[in-house]
């Protein structure tokens, strides 16, 4: 069993991430839409990067620090942007009311349209649409406003075609012309696309503003160690409404690169176990069976990641993931019976202690998981404030 287990966490932990930093182009800006004078819609166009996240230093005086750099362009992204009403379902196809957009306070949006180019030409590119949430920024004399979302790859071209996957972005929005978005994208069953060898370099390029940093971490179910706490449903064929479980977190990095004779490629380094990571996931109570990108299972959870340096605590981080969005797949290597999903999540962090006393910021997440037994592989990406440069090596 132990080494059934063993093979399964790898399957589950083989997948392509391509992490990118979208930033306005200046040859391609943004197209708004106003209704009666307000902001209703915005196609989004800019040009995404290479970005890189290298694993944390853990230890010393700092705790734990990290160093992010931005790369060439990886090709041109876009999407539409669109606030919606609080109970509107988003599906493939259905058209999105006009809302004004309210920069005052949080609202669902929806992103249609999605079409992430990866790779220099152009050629390789993922299409998609999601729902999301804006969270207002009090800045004097500024409009800004963040906004996270994430959503479910429905096609591809050149080397993503025939992929399934998902996405998650979050970052700055200065409307209607300024951000600077995270985009991650996953594919599941990657083939060709996964690598163990090395990848060209990212050369940095200069210039970018940065006030905050972003670290990176992978959780997972240690293996017949799991400790799984389910608060029943309503009656015996109803699901868990609540679900407590006892992750790891493990250091890890992720590249990816289209220059080389292998084309397309990424890599997705796993290191040691670095701390705890426990979680109580909650159900939503309009939680779809997850078959197929229209029912998605919607769930909210209250996350902490206690990282450790050896035996020695290093700091907390707090957080909320305000909503994960899931779907039943099939993954090589693992059986169908344990019901595989994937899935992505977003949310604010919420402060810590120790190292990441203070810490404010936010997070976004991709992974996969199986049901019974319970595995799971998810990579996270936190963005924290970080003016001074306090999580910077």
């Amino acid at each position: 069993m132990a080494d059934d287990m063993q093979r399964w966490q790898q399957a589950l932990d083989r997948l392509a991430y391509f992490n990118m930093l979208a930033i306005p182009d200046p040859a391609r800006p943004n197209q708004p839409t106003y209704q009666n004078g307000k902001l209703t819609e915005v196609l989004f166009r800019g040009a995404a990067h290479r970005f890189a996240i290298a694993p944390g230093e853990l230890g010393g005086s700092h705790g734990f620090r990290t160093a992010n750099a931005v790369g060439a362009e990886a090709g041109p992204c876009e999407f539409r942007w669109a606030p919606i009403p609080q109970s509107f379902s988003l599906v493939a196809g259905r058209a999105v009311p006009p809302t004004p957009f309210d920069p005052a306070n949080s609202q669902r949006f929806a992103v249609t349209d999605a079409e992430f180019a990866i790779g220099q030409g152009g050629g390789n590119r993922v299409k998609g649409f999601g729902t999301g949430q804006t969270y207002p920024i009090h800045q004097p004399g500024k409009q800004v406003t963040r906004i996270a979302s994430n959503g479910v790859i429905t096609a591809g071209t050149g080397a993503l075609a025939n992929h399934t996957g998902m996405f998650v972005l979050s970052g700055l929005f200065t409307p209607p012309d300024d951000f600077q978005l995270n985009i991650l994208v996953m594919i599941t069953n990657p083939g060709a696309l996964y690598t163990t060898g090395e990848i060209p370099a990212l050369e940095p390029i200069p210039g970018l503003p940065r006030s905050s940093t972003f670290l990176s971490f992978s959780t997972f179910v240690p293996t017949l160690t799991s400790t799984i706490i389910s608060v029943p449903g309503k009656t015996p064929a109803d699901p868990p409404v609540a679900l407590t479980v006892s992750n790891r977190m493990r250091l890890c990095e992720t590249g990816f690169s289209a220059r080389g004779a292998q084309g397309l490629v990424s890599r997705y380094w796993i290191g040691p176990t670095v701390g705890e990571h426990p979680l109580t996931l909650e159900s939503s109570s309009t939680s779809g069976s997850g078959t197929t990108p229209d029912d998605p299972i919607t769930d909210s959870d209250v996350e902490q990641f206690y990282l450790q340096d050896g035996n020695r605590r290093l700091g907390t981080l707090q957080v909320e993931t305000a909503e994960i969005r899931g779907f039943l797949t099939p993954l090589d290597g693992v059986p169908a019976d344990m019901q595989t999903q994937m899935f992505a999540g977003f949310g604010p962090v919420n402060g810590g202690d120790g190292a990441f006393a203070g810490a404010q910021g936010f997070q976004i997440n991709l992974g996969t998981g199986t049901s019974v037994p319970h595995l799971t592989s998810i990579f996270y990406v936190f963005e924290l404030a970080d003016p001074t440069g306090r999580f910077r090596s």
